[in-house]
């Protein structure tokens, strides 16, 4: 357990205060759902919004930190980090989709992901929030790249994720034919499915750009860190396995025609990849990129 010093110091204790503002917002949009109230919502986004500045600060004064203690690069490697910065990235996305598009009912979903995420960072034994020196082969300038182009990606796959809920729910209860429907209730909340359904798309297209990026530039690094582009390791074959879900998305809408259910199912089924390939291969299947494994080499 860290000193509070220490925990102001790094930056540690303004992420467990944002997720206080998180929690609060998620707490919000909940009342939000069965009240319909936008000033409610507007709070809520309000709150939101106050959180994600709070973080802003926490990861300047903890690379600040990490500077001063002789760290070149911002720490990003460990699970402490890649999970508060998880958060970071979804909840910026949802921002951003909130400022073009009246998607209040999403701000239920983004910040339930967002609370757990950073709860489990800021509360999880298997996430010290300590900052640790990295290795020689990470410590270049090709990891900020790397990973924030990988969780840019997973931001938006975590956004497309919520807007397939809502599509479903919707789609579910009104048909595709909702004008000849009556509306009322959590339904009236949502934005027509069409809307949705585009959204859906655009946000999965911008993350699959990243997400390319993100392995190009990854493998890229490797060859220079350890002499080879490709390894198969765990973390990239799933990193493969995400990227194929995507591309399948957008071939299958292309050639097939897929759009509604089918589109909201892979966003949804592709979310869960996502997580898998970040978390989950590091707590069951660890490799070189393993960081969850107490004693294992932080790598992402």
């Amino acid at each position: 357990m860290i000193s509070a010093n220490v925990s102001v110091l790094d930056g540690s204790l303004y992420f467990t205060v944002s997720l206080l503002f998180i929690v609060a917002s998620f707490a919000g949009y909940f009342i939000f759902l069965f009240t319909g109230n936008k000033t409610i919502s507007k709070i809520s986004f309000g709150v939101l919004i106050a959180g994600f500045i709070i973080q802003t600060a926490a990861f300047v004064i903890r690379w600040i930190y990490a500077y001063k203690i002789g760290i070149n690069t911002p720490p990003l490697v460990d699970l402490y980090d890649s999970m508060v910065f998880f958060a970071y990235v979804i909840i910026f996305g949802f921002i951003l989709i909130r400022i073009f598009y009246d998607f209040d009912a999403l701000g239920f979903i983004i910040t339930l992901v967002a609370s757990l995420a950073l709860a489990f960072a800021s509360f999880s034994p298997l996430a010290p929030s300590a900052v640790e020196p990295t290795i020689p082969a990470l410590q270049s300038y090709w990891l900020i790249y790397h990973i924030m182009t990988l969780f840019i990606s997973y931001g938006a796959f975590g956004a497309s994720f919520g807007l397939g809920v809502l599509y479903l729910i919707k789609i579910n209860k009104t048909g595709k034919n909702e004008s000849n429907k009556k509306r009322g209730g959590f339904l009236s909340l949502l934005p027509p499915a069409p809307i949705i359904e585009e959204s859906i798309y655009k946000v999965v297209v911008f993350g699959l750009v990243f997400l390319t990026a993100g392995i190009v530039i990854g493998a890229a690094w490797a060859d220079s860190a350890w002499g080879g582009y490709w390894s198969w390791d765990p973390k990239e074959t799933w990193s493969l396995i995400t990227w194929l879900t995507y591309v399948l998305f957008i071939h299958a809408r292309f050639t097939k025609g897929w759009g509604g259910k089918k589109m909201a199912w892979i966003a949804v089924i592709g979310f869960a990849v996502v997580i898998f390939c970040y978390l989950g291969v590091d707590l069951i299947i660890p490799g070189l990129h393993s960081y969850a494994t107490p004693g294992s080499t932080p790598i992402l």
